[in-house]
């Protein structure tokens, strides 16, 4: 099963890869009680990417109003969200920090730097998954985290592009969530012969799932506290996201009982339920 690159494109690959490296000499003494990770490392998209793209002549890009109206201080840090993403939830979980700074920040300091950043980048795709794993462990990751794909079908951009009347019919496309499912069958085997593989070295390769949790608010989303679930909150919810979603868009009321926070980015509070989900995995990998 191939995804192509225009679904990469609209789609935004949800791959995710949590580098966590235990450093050779602990330059610090154990601040962090959870765990025995002194750092995060972030590779992906735009599901992980807290500002890196606003260095770059893109037209993927979030730093402007109304992305961050929820953030601290409400800035618009290039978070393709309201406020906080996973992996902010996540590294603070972890007991490192409050939230994942950007690699491109020419602000960060060295304990910045130290304890984590975001490579991701809003677009990208991804290289061979094996190769990359290889050259994370060759430079001393001993515990990584890769998230699966959620229902790729349940974006609102994809529902509206799928629909024979995107105003009152508005399901899942299974067609396109059953690519991801594939997808992810494929992937754990691959963790899971790439874990076997470097056993040896001590190192801990876990799949994080994503799609169940992911679908179980969407067919129970009264019990989670959602009344919007197949639109965006900003503009019309249809298609907006990045450029199309800006100072001068619409905004929902209460951002919080909606999933979606543009036609492709799920909100703050959604994200918040994912991550909730998925501790249990991550508290595994980084035990």
């Amino acid at each position: 099963m191939n995804l192509s690159y225009s679904y990469i494109f609209l789609l935004h690959l949800v791959l995710i890869i949590f580098f966590m490296l235990k450093a050779p000499t602990q330059i610090q003494a154990q601040k962090n009680k959870r765990n025995s990770v002194p750092a995060i490392f972030v590779f992906g998209d735009s599901t992980a990417d807290t500002g890196n793209n606003n260095k770059i002549l893109t037209a993927i890009r979030s730093n402007f109003k109304p992305y961050g109206r929820d953030f601290p201080n409400q800035e618009s840090t290039g978070r393709f969200c309201n406020g906080r993403l996973v992996c902010d939830f996540v590294v603070k979980h972890l007991g490192i920090k409050e939230a994942v700074p950007p690699y491109s920040d020419k602000r960060l300091g060295v304990e910045e730097l130290r304890t984590g950043v975001s490579f991701a980048s809003a677009g990208a795709g991804f290289d061979p998954l094996t190769s990359q794993l290889t050259e994370l462990l060759d430079e001393g990751a001993r515990k990584i985290a890769v998230t699966g794909l959620g229902p790729l079908g349940c974006l609102p951009s994809i529902i509206t592009v799928h629909s024979e009347n995107a105003f009152s019919k508005r399901e899942c496309v299974d067609s396109i969530s059953s690519m991801a499912r594939e997808f992810n069958v494929k992937i754990q085997k691959q963790l899971k012969a790439t874990q076997n593989k470097f056993a040896n070295l001590g190192s801990r390769i876990g799949y994080v799932e994503v799609y169940k949790p992911t679908m179980d608010i969407l067919l129970r989303p009264k019990s989670h506290g959602f009344e919007n679930i197949n639109t965006g909150c900003c503009g019309t919810g249809f298609l907006e996201f990045a450029l199309s979603c800006n100072p001068l868009s619409y905004v929902c009321q209460n951002v919080s009982k909606n999933y979606f926070w543009d036609s492709v980015h799920p909100t703050e509070r959604a994200y918040y339920l994912i991550t909730q989900a998925i501790l249990p995995t991550i508290d595994s990998i980084t035990k």
